[in-house]
């Protein structure tokens, strides 16, 4: 057999996994004139003289969270009051968001690869398909296919060092723009223009920031009704269509993880690397915080069926059900390379075992997750605490993704394999293949999703530990 490079084979399990989001707004936007991005940015311009007065400013502001207010009449929240036009406030990120604004208003139409370097890390610049020529062509291309756009406010209260402002092209066209900014150098590490999601407006008495341990996160519940369904992120990071349509059926919450989907979470970091302990541990402490009646059912997508494994497993008392959407397998990366390593020589084992495992940069994960760490760490509590027999759907892929070959062909037959193994953890278990689904199953073929969330509600209700 054709031996293939080290970089092939560890490209297969190179994924990207990333809640849900809240009710929009029923008020229509109002007409007021949104200020011109030069004009914000004059605003908040420091002189040459102010220099010392403003790092001391942005120093104790990185301390404090910013205070912000939903306004109906624009669909966005503001740090002014609802009547005023939107503008900046003093924070860290600033500076850099107040270019961007002035790019998205024409001046990208100019930029040039010296200026954008002036505001850009060196660690971002350095990344796959960011350096400054690469970032001047999206910023071109972006003016080109919106147009010019205006700031509106922003998608959820601002944090010192990230936000995401919400832009509007002449036609009405929403766009989301989550920055990020290093803490120390102040220059952009993240940023993203793209459509923009429905904005958050915390409801009910679950719904909102809850404090975890010093740090808030934010949970949304929708419905009412029990057993409660909680969603656990993976590679879908949106649940809000799924979430919308399961309240009629019972009560529902999502949430945002700490860190991770970076400048578009509403939930405050957290040290990195991240492990599935940090996961469960979190959520515990959230759904605690917030009083969320149980029991609870969990419903996790790739990475967020593995953690969700690991929450039934240590909170058996909690946990009524489970339904794991191509979730990962605790064994996933260890025995994946286990079969997949006669495909490079022996010498490069060291080398591919250590790549399989290492913790992505913060360009490329914002959550940085040691997911070898977590699958170890799900290994360990399932032989101490197996699950006990309750209501389990586990939904896999049907269509393999990445180019064809050995490898694909390969990590498809393992990854079948540890579906398999997973829906026999416990007795009377469903299995479903999504026929018509890669790995983002929620997105391709949601009422699957949708009907076997349903199909473990009601075994729970009706107080069955099969389906």
């Amino acid at each position: 057999m054709r031996r293939l490079t080290l970089t092939a084979v560890v490209a297969v399990l190179t994924t990207t996994c990333a809640a849900g989001t809240s009710a929009q707004a029923e008020t229509p936007r109002g007409t007021e004139a949104s200020p011109s991005p030069r004009a914000l940015a004059a605003t908040w311009a420091s002189p040459p003289h102010a220099t010392a007065t403003a790092q001391a400013l942005s120093e104790t502001r990185a301390k404090a969270r910013i205070e912000a207010q939903y306004c109906a009449n624009r669909d966005a929240y503001q740090v002014t009051a609802c009547k005023r036009p939107p503008r900046l406030p003093r924070a860290p990120f600033t500076r850099q968001l107040s270019w961007v604004l002035l790019q998205l208003s024409g001046d990208a139409a100019t930029v040039t690869a010296a200026e954008v370097t002036r505001h850009f890390s060196p660690a971002l610049l350095a990344a796959p398909n960011t350096s400054a020529p690469e970032l001047v062509g999206a910023l071109k291309s972006t003016l080109d296919r919106y147009g010019r756009m205006r700031f509106q406010g922003f998608s959820y209260p601002p944090r010192a060092h990230q936000a995401m402002a919400i832009v509007e092209a002449r036609d009405g066209f929403r766009a989301q723009v989550p920055i990020s900014v290093n803490r120390r150098t102040n220059l952009i590490n993240s940023l993203e223009v793209s459509k923009a999601s429905p904005v958050i407006v915390p409801r009910g008495r679950y719904s909102g920031w809850f404090n975890v341990g010093g740090r808030r996160l934010f949970l949304r519940c929708t419905g009412q009704g029990s057993p409660t369904v909680v969603f656990e992120n993976g590679l879908t990071t949106d649940w809000y269509r799924l979430q919308n349509q399961l309240a009629s059926t019972t009560r529902v919450c999502s949430y945002d993880p700490a860190r991770q989907n970076g400048p578009a979470s509403r939930s405050d970091s957290a040290t990195a690397p991240r492990t599935g302990n940090d996961r469960v541990r979190d959520l515990a402490r959230l759904l605690a915080a917030a009083d969320v009646p149980g029991p609870y059912v969990l419903a996790g997508h790739s990475n967020g069926g593995l953690f969700s494994l690991m929450y039934a497993s240590r909170h058996p008392r909690q946990v009524a059900g489970l339904v794991l959407i191509d979730g990962v397998h605790p064994g996933y990366h260890r025995r994946t390379f286990e079969a997949l390593k006669h495909l490079i020589p022996p010498e490069q084992w060291p080398a591919a075992r250590k790549q399989f495992c290492a913790v992505p940069s913060l360009q490329l994960d914002w959550e940085q997750m040691n997911i070898c760490r977590a699958e170890a760490q799900a290994r360990a509590q399932l032989a101490a605490r197996p699950l006990e027999p309750l209501p389990l759907a586990v939904i896999s892929h049907g269509l393999a993704e990445g180019p064809p070959g050995p490898v694909r062909r390969i990590s498809e037959r393992v990854w079948s394999r540890l579906q398999r193994e997973l829906a026999a953890l416990v007795p009377g278990a469903h299995h479903v293949i999504a026929q018509r689904s890669g790995h983002d199953i929620p997105r391709s073929q949601p009422r699957l999703v949708l009907r076997e969330i349903r199909n473990v509600v009601r075994a729970v209700r009706h107080g069955r530990a099969t389906l």
